[in-house]
């Protein structure tokens, strides 16, 4: 007898009136502490795609984030440097797709240590029940 699978979708993003599609949430970032963004306790095979971006806070602009990417069966990270701007006040944009996603962290490396920083963050996870 053949198994059934199931493939869902979970989708980590916010919400307002009028938007639709690809909305990210914001999450602060405190300074010189690695944030658990997002964890996967699953053990369902999955592919989840990621999008991050630095955001200035206030008066501080858009800081460089370390972004670390862990994924199921690896106890090395994916490492990404979000870059910030103090020009346009806006940081780049970074998305990326991963297979068997564990946890997403986020760090901001501040010398100062009094200042703040936030990250978008959209994830959409695809994964397959009985696969």
């Amino acid at each position: 007898m053949k198994k059934k699978s199931h493939i869902e979708n979970h989708v980590l993003q916010g919400s307002g009136p009028n938007q639709k599609g690809n909305i990210p949430l914001l999450f602060p970032i405190p300074s010189n502490q690695t944030e658990i963004i997002f964890s996967d306790a699953t053990i369902d095979h999955n592919k989840t795609f990621i999008q991050l971006k630095s955001v200035g806070v206030g008066a501080f602009p858009p800081f460089p984030l370390q972004v670390f990417i862990f994924t199921r069966g690896s106890f090395i990270p994916i490492i990404i440097e979000l870059e910030g701007s103090a020009l346009f006040n806006e940081g780049n944009t970074r998305a990326l797709q991963v297979e068997d996603f564990s946890f997403l962290a986020v760090r901001f490396n501040d010398e100062v240590g009094q200042r703040e920083a936030t990250v978008e963050v959209f994830i959409q996870k695809t994964f397959c029940f009985g696969c």
